[in-house]
């Protein structure tokens, strides 16, 4: 799954690559008749719209299971449905135990939120009031995880609080170094990677300096549209801001880190470490 989709990213005024709004969360569409979404083994489905007062609504999920030891606030990467996460939901609530609480961007799944900086800044805080509001965080720990440019949601999430700890797997702040992974490797040196005015305000890095909580960054070692050594730089700039961040670097690809055993007891121990884990 990208980080950006290239041919969203590259709006070409000579040698210049403008990441602008239209770029974080491309408005999307799924062919044919929506799939049903197939919930974890031992899973129950809640399946609403949300409201989100002065922003519209949102396609929410909740997957719980009796004994279940917290909640784990999901936001997907930016080509991420909620209807076709069905194996990564699995994948993550076997993982974690927890039940799992995701939801569609704007544009997809029938949300009505609008794609624009503002609403994006605004939609963190206002997912985390209406997840609440509605009884879908239970008492106990709380975890926001974000995938790839999830991790900026999910940052942002944070960021209003009531939550334990956050996990970023494949994802940094540094938008122009991952934009740059994007262009075919003989191009590079003839791109340049600009982030327009509008979309710096939304402060991935400041979410999640602001949420004050222990922080996973995971990446696959292979990983070659966010890399380790863009992680790393991130993780160090976040560690100087006085962030409690870890990271871990395991095998595998992009959106493969936690396919492998070492990525698994890399989450399960930060789940215990900040509050919970498997039962």
């Amino acid at each position: 799954m990208r980080f950006i989709g290239l041919a969203g990213l590259l709006v070409l005024g000579g040698c210049t690559a403008v990441v602008d709004q239209g770029s974080l969360f491309p408005e999307m569409a799924l062919s044919g008749q929506p799939p049903a979404l197939v919930t974890p083994a031992g899973y129950t489905l809640d399946e609403r719209m949300l409201d989100l007062p002065g922003l519209g609504q949102v396609h929410a999920v909740r997957m719980t299971r009796p004994g279940s030891v917290g909640t784990l606030l999901y936001s997907g990467g930016n080509g991420s449905f909620v209807r076709t996460s069905g194996e990564r939901f699995a994948r993550l609530a076997a993982m974690t135990g927890a039940d799992i609480v995701a939801y569609d961007y704007p544009g997809r799944g029938g949300t009505t939120v609008p794609a624009t900086v503002d609403a994006l800044i605004a939609m963190g805080p206002a997912l985390r009031a209406a997840f609440g509001a509605a009884g879908w965080v239970k008492p106990g720990p709380v975890w926001a995880y974000g995938f790839s440019l999830g991790g900026a949601p999910a940052s942002n999430i944070a960021a209003a609080g009531g939550v334990t700890g956050l996990v970023l797997e494949a994802t940094a702040a540094d938008i122009p170094a991952v934009g740059r992974n994007m262009v075919p490797g003989m191009l590079r040196p003839f791109v340049r990677i600009e982030v327009a005015d509008d979309v710096k305000r939304y402060d991935y890095q400041g979410y999640v300096v602001r949420a004050r909580v222990p922080v996973l960054l995971l990446v696959g070692r292979d990983d070659r549209t966010v890399d380790a050594k863009t992680v790393t730089r991130f993780g160090e700039t976040l560690k100087a801001a006085g962030v409690d961040a870890t990271l871990v670097t395991v095998p595998g690809g992009h959106g493969d880190a936690i396919d492998g055993d070492a990525g698994v007891t890399a989450v399960r121990g930060f789940l215990a470490r900040t509050g919970g884990g498997v039962s």
